[in-house]
């Protein structure tokens, strides 16, 4: 039997899209007959026999982003033999804050640094690419909410929906504008309720209170909502990416997605049946006209089946697989 290790600080108790990822990585790595297991510090490194697959996010390494032990971890694995793939999710916080003035540069360093010592090193954004070794390869990340339902199961909403209200980037003001543009009867939430924006300081107007906030669910039920879903409102401030595990779980239930450009587009949504805005007045047009034309099951499976073509998450864990053992063509 093959193995194969991950590291990822914080799996037992993290919540969240790298967390997510890590787990379906191991439904399927041990579906394939793998001996998967996780690694939650750098220090445990040193006992690995197995290939590693380092997930990368700078704060998963600590408050400031910053991991010098990672850097001397990889290295010390490599040299006992070991061979270790860096998945860079994010590579650092740019540069807006005064603080993150100074830690932008020093994360960029420490993230060429680890790229310099891996042996691959794989990311889920185009635009990324640029920023690490030429022979780094693209693989996107998808859906990590599990399989989509294969029927709707109950009516379509009445409203537009957003999912995972409070994610990075996610353009409220442009939500706003888009829902009274459709004028609907509100907007469906998954991911929170009203006391939760409340207590998370989310600028809503008072009507908001009337929404219908579904809560957290768990994966099957938040796939559920989205199936439900006419239009999906997914505006970030860095354009539609890989990353963007809110949009790409709408996407794979065949539900409209109305989404935005930005610096970090990835061009295979242009070519996709996501609705893409530049602009906050876009955004709304292309809600409003969405809203207002029929949708059918037959155009709901092209899109899901656009998707499965694109982010088949079997697929592209499989790569990921080979990428790791160093079996990859």
């Amino acid at each position: 039997m093959t193995a194969a290790a991950v590291l990822s600080p914080g799996f037992a108790r993290a919540r969240g899209g790298v967390t997510d990822h890590t787990r379906r990585l191991l439904v399927h790595w041990q579906a394939r007959g793998v001996l998967a297991r996780v690694i939650e510090t750098p220090a445990e490194l040193a006992g690995a026999r197995e290939p590693v697959l380092v997930q990368y996010v700078p704060f998963l390494y600590g408050r400031r982003g910053l991991a010098p032990g990672l850097e001397r971890a990889v290295s010390a694995a490599r040299a006992a033999g070991v061979r270790v793939t860096l998945f860079v999710h994010e590579p650092w916080v740019p540069p807006t804050r005064l603080p993150w003035l100074v830690l932008s540069p020093l994360q960029r360093r420490q993230l060429r640094r680890l790229a310099r010592v891996a042996d691959a090193v794989v990311t889920p954004v185009p635009a990324w690419r640029a920023l690490l070794p030429a022979a780094s390869e693209l693989l996107y990340v998808g859906s990590t909410l599990g399989p989509a339902p294969a029927a709707t199961g109950g009516p379509q909403f009445e409203a537009p929906l957003v999912f995972s209200p409070f994610a990075s980037g996610l353009s409220w003001p442009w939500i706003l504008a888009a829902e009274a543009a459709v004028g609907s009867t509100g907007l469906v939430i998954v991911g929170a309720t009203w006391a939760d924006a409340r207590a998370r300081g989310l600028a809503l107007p008072e009507r908001a209170r009337s929404w219908q906030w579904l809560g957290r669910l768990p994966s099957a039920g938040a796939l559920a909502a989205l199936a439900r879903a006419r239009l999906v409102l997914a505006p970030y401030a860095d354009g539609l990416t890989g990353r963007r595990t809110a949009a790409l779980a709408a996407l794979s239930t065949g539900a409209r997605v109305v989404s935005s450009t930005g610096p970090l587009s990835d061009p295979v949504f242009a070519g996709g049946p996501v609705e893409l805005a530049g602009n906050a007045a876009a955004f709304s047009r292309l809600a409003a006209e969405r809203w207002a034309a029929p949708d059918d099951t037959g155009a709901r499976a092209e899109r899901r089946a656009w998707f499965d073509r694109e982010f088949d998450p079997n697929r592209l864990d499989a790569r990921l697989l080979a990428i790791v053992q160093g079996t990859a063509a």
